[in-house]
C-alpha cells in the first residue's frame, strides 16, 4: 500500500482519545462524520479556535469539507448570533469580485441603478468566510488588506467610510508560502490572514472513516425514494477503503449517489467508478475477503486495516516508532490499533 512520506522526525505522540472524548466532540461537532484520531484531533483544534476573535485561515485540499469548519466555527462561535456570509473568490471575475465585497452606490459603473452594500458589510457583526482566497488578484488583496487594519470601508463610487465589525475565515487549497514568493499574493496579507490556521485532513488519512461516511451518504440518497440502502461486497469496501479519493468527502458522496441511483441491492468492486478501481490500491488479502468475510464490516476493517498495519509491522521489523510515523498516526494510536485487531509482531 503507498502511503504518504512522513518526516523522519515528529514531535511526541500525543496521548489517545477516550470513549468520551470521542463522544463529546461528535456530541459538538454532528456534522462531522468518522472517529478517527485525526478528525477527532482537528475537531479538539476546531474547538478552541472558535473561540477566538482571530482571523482564521483553513487550509486543506479541495473536498475536505472546509466551508463545513467555518460553518461550525460560526455555530459554536462568540459571534453565532451574526450572519455568516461567504464567497467563493474563484467562482466570479476578479471585477464582479470587487463589487461584491465592497458594495457599490448608485451610478458607480454602468448598470448600478441602485445603491448597494457588499458581503463585507453584510457580514457585520458575524463572520466573512472567504473561501479559496489565494484565487483572489492583487488590487483586491490590496483593498482586502486595508480593511482589516482599518476596520472601515468604503463602496465603490462612494467617499463616505463605513465601520465595520467581522472576523475574517479564509480558506485555501494552495501553499499561500509558496504563492507569496512567486508574487501572487501579499506576504502582508498573508501574515493578515494567517493569525490562526486549522489544516482540514484529507480523506487518505483517516482511511478508518470511509466505511461510515459510504454507509451514511448512501442511506441519505436512498431515503427519500424509499429504496432499501445496499449493501457492499467486501471487495467493494476494501476498494473504497483503499482509493486515493484526490477529492476526498466531495468524491466519495458523488460516488454514493451514483450508487444510490443505481438500484442494485448489493454494490460489488465492479460497480465502483472506472477511476476507484484503476486507482485503488490493492491489498494481498482483498482475495480472501468475499469467501470469508460476507459483509461483516467489523471484520472487514480487522482484515482489511489489521492486514495493512501488520504488514507495515513486518517491513520495519517489528519497530512500532517507525511504523506508526509510516502510518501517519501516534505510537498510543498504533497500539491501540494493534490490540482492537488482533495485531501482534
Amino acid at each position: 500500500m503507498t502511503i504518504d512520506p512522513v518526516p523522519a522526525l515528529t514531535s511526541p505522540s500525543p496521548p489517545s482519545l477516550l470513549p468520551s472524548e470521542i463522544q463529546r466532540l461528535q456530541a459538538r461537532f454532528p456534522e462531522f462524520l468518522g472517529q478517527s484520531v485525526t478528525l477527532m484531533r482537528m475537531l479538539q483544534q476546531l474547538e478552541k479556535l472558535a473561540a477566538s476573535e482571530a482571523p482564521l485561515l483553513i487550509q486543506g485540499e479541495s473536498g475536505t469539507g472546509k466551508e463545513l469548519v467555518a460553518r461550525a466555527i460560526h455555530r459554536t462561535g462568540p459571534r453565532r448570533a451574526g450572519p455568516f456570509v461567504s464567497e467563493n473568490c474563484a467562482a466570479i471575475s476578479p471585477s464582479l469580485l470587487d463589487g461584491e465585497l465592497f458594495g457599490h452606490i448608485r451610478g458607480a459603473f454602468t448598470g448600478a441603478i441602485c445603491e448597494r452594500s457588499g458581503l463585507i458589510e453584510s457580514s457585520h457583526g458575524g463572520i466573512l468566510f472567504l473561501d479559496e482566497i489565494g484565487e483572489m488578484g492583487l488590487d483586491l488583496q490590496s483593498k482586502l488588506l486595508r480593511v482589516l487594519e482599518e476596520r472601515e470601508i468604503r463602496r465603490i463610487g462612494c467617499n463616505r467610510q463605513r465601520k465595520v465589525d467581522f472576523r475574517l475565515v479564509a480558506a485555501t487549497n494552495k501553499d499561500l508560502e509558496q504563492e507569496t514568493r512567486e508574487r501572487r499574493f501579499r506576504d502582508d496579507l498573508r501574515y493578515r490572514i494567517e493569525v490562526l490556521r486549522i489544516e482540514v485532513p484529507p480523506l487518505r488519512k483517516r482511511r478508518e472513516d470511509i466505511p461510515l461516511l459510504s454507509q451514511r451518504f448512501l442511506r441519505s440518497f436512498c431515503r427519500p425514494t424509499g429504496r432499501k440502502t445496499p449493501s457492499f461486497s467486501p471487495d467493494a469496501l476494501t476498494i473504497l477503503i483503499t482509493s486515493q479519493w484526490k477529492g476526498n468527502v466531495r468524491e466519495l458522496r458523488n460516488e454514493m449517489e451514483r450508487l444510490a441511483a443505481s438500484g442494485k441491492e448489493r454494490i460489488l468492486g465492479e460497480d465502483l467508478s472506472p477511476s476507484l478501481t484503476k486507482n485503488g490500491l490493492p491489498h494481498p488479502i482483498a482475495r480472501r475477503l468475499r469467501a470469508e468475510l460476507g459483509t461483516d464490516l467489523k471484520k472487514l476493517e480487522e482484515v482489511v486495516l489489521g492486514g495493512i498495519v501488520r504488514e507495515v509491522l513486518s517491513e520495519t521489523e517489528g519497530n512500532k516508532a517507525r511504523a506508526a510515523r509510516i502510518l501517519g498516526i501516534p505510537k498510543t494510536t498504533l497500539y491501540r490499533r494493534m490490540a482492537r485487531w488482533g495485531v501482534s509482531i
